[in-house]
C-alpha cells in the first residue's frame, strides 16, 4: 500500500500548505502523512479527499508494496555481487518491458 496524496494534490495544482490549511493540519504534519512517516486515519483520509474533491480510495495505491518490502529488496540488492546485480537488473528490465536479457 502506498499513500498517493502528494501525487493527487500535485496533479490538481494544490500546494501542500493550502491542503494542510483546508483540513486543519500543519504543513509539516501533512508532509509526514504524504511520505509515510505518520499514519493516515480513515477520518483524515476522508477529509483530505473531500478537500481535493476526489474519492478517498484515490489517495491510496492498495496494490503497491509496503515500504518494508521495498527496503528489503534494496538491502538485498546492495548486498549482491556485481554479477548478481547485473542478472537482477536484466530480470527487472524484462519484467518492465524495457529490453531483452543480455546473453
Amino acid at each position: 500500500m502506498r499513500i498517493k496524496i502528494a501525487d493527487v494534490r500535485k496533479s490538481l495544482g494544490v500546494s501542500q500548505g493550502d491542503l494542510a490549511d483546508a483540513v486543519g493540519l500543519s504543513r509539516p504534519y501533512l508532509a509526514q502523512i504524504e511520505n509515510g512517516t505518520r499514519n493516515l486515519s480513515a477520518a483524515r483520509q476522508k477529509a483530505i479527499a473531500e478537500a481535493l474533491s476526489v474519492d478517498p480510495t484515490e489517495l491510496i495505491d492498495f496494490a503497491a508494496p509496503e515500504l518494508d518490502e521495498e527496503r528489503l529488496l534494496l538491502e538485498g540488492f546492495r548486498s549482491m555481487t556485481k554479477e548478481q546485480r547485473k542478472a537482477w537488473l536484466d530480470m527487472a528490465r524484462v519484467v518492465l518491458g524495457k529490453t531483452t536479457p543480455r546473453e
